[in-house]
């Protein structure tokens, strides 16, 4: 699956990445993003693609030449120029040969509605980034996690425990003495 990111609408939906901004700035959001998907990204076969709109930064000296695509932790990183994100998400959903096979993250409503007509899965940014930062295993809002349901005890998928194990054996060795106990007084 190739994951298809609205990046800012991203950073403002998400509380976390929000407080980010807040505290210091723009850069600092992204980066935390880029950093969540490059975690992820780790422990699954997933793709992501994170598009900006891309302005002249200044800052530090350093001035970015724009459009810029680079690679972060194995995450892609498009900055635009010329068009915006928005735009640029659309041109690369429609360019795709294989739009089943990409899930577009964002809440607007223009990409959601080109998403969706190109046949696109399409996620909110918010239950996106709970998935992508929730420990594998742990339960989400279907209450399924990686084992099984919320009612099967997590015990089930780590093994019987090596007292119950060893309480069973005790049982049956007893049991099955007595039954060769009685085969020999037969």
């Amino acid at each position: 699956m190739h994951n298809l990111i609205d990046g800012y609408n991203v950073i403002f939906a998400v509380p976390a990445l929000e407080e980010a901004l807040d505290r210091e700035d723009m850069e600092t959001a992204r980066a935390a993003l880029v950093a969540a998907l490059a975690s992820h990204k780790d422990t699954s076969r997933q793709e992501f693609t994170v598009v900006f709109d891309g302005k002249t930064q200044e800052g530090e000296g350093v001035e970015h030449e724009y459009p810029l695509k680079e690679s972060r932790g194995g995450v892609s990183v498009i900055f635009t120029k010329g068009i915006t994100a928005d735009d640029e998400i659309v041109r690369l959903v429609s360019a795709s040969r294989h739009p089943r096979n990409i899930c577009v993250v964002t809440s607007d409503n223009k990409i959601l509605r080109a998403a969706r007509s190109s046949g696109c899965r399409t996620a909110t940014p918010r239950e996106f980034y709970d998935r992508i930062t929730r420990p594998p295993g742990r339960a989400g809002k279907s209450g399924k996690t990686r084992a099984g349901s919320r009612a099967e005890p997590a015990a089930k998928y780590h093994g019987v425990p090596e007292g119950e194990v060893n309480y069973w054996l005790r049982r049956f060795r007893a049991e099955w003495n007595k039954d060769k106990d009685k085969d020999k007084k037969s």
